[in-house]
């Protein structure tokens, strides 16, 4: 944070930001004065987030990005770069929920979905944020987990799986950072 309190010239960049949580932590970051990157795949919520920062008097970004490919994470990021010239904080809050469904019930396809949006995303995410933060000094990442990450729910495994992996490679992604840095 600046001294005055605001993060101006600062740059976020949030995933999952086309409505809920992360149009709100969009819309949050705005108001502190931070240059926001709203990523999604969808483009009609990411616009509608755009113009709501742009309301508050902010600068913003919107680009459709797939969290669980990573020439999407790339290209989304390359473009907060071109656009602003620095990344700053990251958001990392894309996710899908999964229909009520016994563990024996879920099938491959919708599994391999929840963990590929749900925990991949954050991974891929992480892993071309982190370089560019480093390479400017640091920065900050925040991941969305759930209570779901420490605490399994009825008919919710993949999901629950999910976020208890989000919260275990945060943790280490953490860790091991921390180590990098002061080495």
């Amino acid at each position: 944070m600046n001294k005055n309190g605001s993060f101006t010239g600062r740059v976020a960049f949030v995933t999952g930001a086309a409505n809920g949580i992360g149009r709100a932590t969009a819309l949050a970051f705005a108001r502190e004065a931070a240059n926001v990157v709203v990523a999604d795949v969808s483009e009609e919520g990411n616009q509608e987030t755009s113009r709501m920062i742009e309301e508050l008097g902010g600068r913003a970004l919107a680009v459709r990005c797939d969290v669980s490919r990573p020439e999407d994470v790339k290209a989304a990021l390359d473009k907060a770069l071109e656009a602003f010239g620095r990344l700053d904080f990251a958001v990392n809050n894309a996710g899908v929920e999964q229909p009520i469904t016994a563990a024996a019930e879920i099938t491959e396809e919708e599994w391999n979905r929840i963990i590929r949006i749900n925990l991949s995303g954050v991974f891929l995410c992480m892993k071309y944020e982190i370089p560019l933060m480093l390479k400017q000094g640091g920065g900050a990442i925040v991941n969305t987990a759930s209570g779901a990450g420490v605490k399994g729910f009825a008919g919710q495994a993949a999901y629950a799986a999910a976020k208890h992996g989000v919260v275990g490679l945060t943790k280490s992604a953490a860790s091991t950072t921390l180590l990098k840095t002061s080495a």
